[in-house]
């Protein structure tokens, strides 16, 4: 009877595949790491947020221009802010959920889009290198 047992055993543990998944890193710069970020970026985001969060949207392939209006309006903010930022954390494998990206966006706009830009300038983007060259 054990032997049975422990033979009905081992092909159970055989069975069961465990998929671990690597670990995800974390954003390059902190959300409230105001001394390590590029201070133009800063003042041009708390002066107009549209510009760097257009610029950031238009270089994960989405409209330059629409994602510029959905900054002005804080309902459409609320959506698309967390949909730009989680995009980035899937691109780049960066640890986070869907919550803590809607709770950025609510608390603090502005440094979720410095982060976001400087996210993506650490990966070798350049944010608003054609945002602003339209032909």
């Amino acid at each position: 009877y054990t032997q049975l047992r422990k033979q009905w055993y081992q092909r159970r543990v055989r069975a069961v595949e465990v998929v671990v998944e690597p670990p995800k890193q974390p954003w390059s710069h902190s959300l409230f790491g105001c001394f390590d970020m590029d201070t133009k970026l800063l003042g041009l985001t708390l002066c107009c947020p549209c510009i760097t969060f257009g610029a950031n949207a238009e270089l994960l392939g989405e409209d330059w221009m629409l994602y510029c209006l959905f900054c002005i309006l804080p309902g459409p903010m609320c959506y698309f802010g967390p949909y730009i930022r989680n995009k980035i954390r899937t691109t780049f494998e960066i640890e986070g959920s869907d919550s803590s990206d809607v709770l950025s966006y609510l608390l603090c706009p502005c440094l979720s889009i410095v982060q976001e830009t400087q996210q993506l300038k650490s990966a070798g983007m350049k944010p608003g290198g054609d945002a602003m060259n339209r032909a």
